[in-house]
């Protein structure tokens, strides 16, 4: 039994609900909003937000001169530059596992993150919208909240 476990189903099965998180997320990531239904917002408000996360944690705020320090002469200077290096790809990499575009990872990295450098979470909103007709479902907009300048 499945009593107070964490956790929205969708009424699909693991392999079905995990390519409709990833491919959710794939498109908010790349047009910053997108119309579903509430339940699936809420669901995909996690997965968008760790890949921001993510794109935060491997960015390189300077790449030139990080690019530059690991040819230094000075042995702590390359090594450092070759970590934030190393994590950057590291960071990259695991994000292109789940999301389905290398364009949309590369925006996240280049676009998104830098947007969000000094804000602790919360990236997304979620506002109810109306109900679908046809089947009554409501539905909501998710969206990439402002960045704070």
């Amino acid at each position: 039994m499945r009593h107070a476990k964490p956790g929205n189903r969708l009424s699909r099965p693991y392999d079905q609900r995990r390519a409709l998180l990833r491919a959710l997320a794939t498109e908010l990531l790349r047009h910053d909003e997108i119309v579903t239904t509430v339940a699936k917002a809420k669901a995909v408000r996690s997965e968008a937000e760790r890949m921001i996360t993510l794109a935060k944690h491997g960015l390189l705020t300077d790449k030139e001169n990080t690019y530059k320090n690991i040819k230094s002469e000075d042995a702590n200077v390359a090594s450092e530059a070759a970590k934030l290096i190393a994590k950057h790809v590291h960071c990259r990499r695991q994000m292109q596992a789940y999301i389905y575009d290398k364009a949309v990872v590369s925006r996240t990295f280049d676009e998104i993150a830098p947007r969000y450098l000094k804000r602790e979470g919360g990236y997304t909103r979620i506002v109810k919208t109306h109900f679908r007709r046809g089947d009554a479902a409501p539905m909501a907009v998710i969206q990439l909240v402002e960045s704070s300048k």
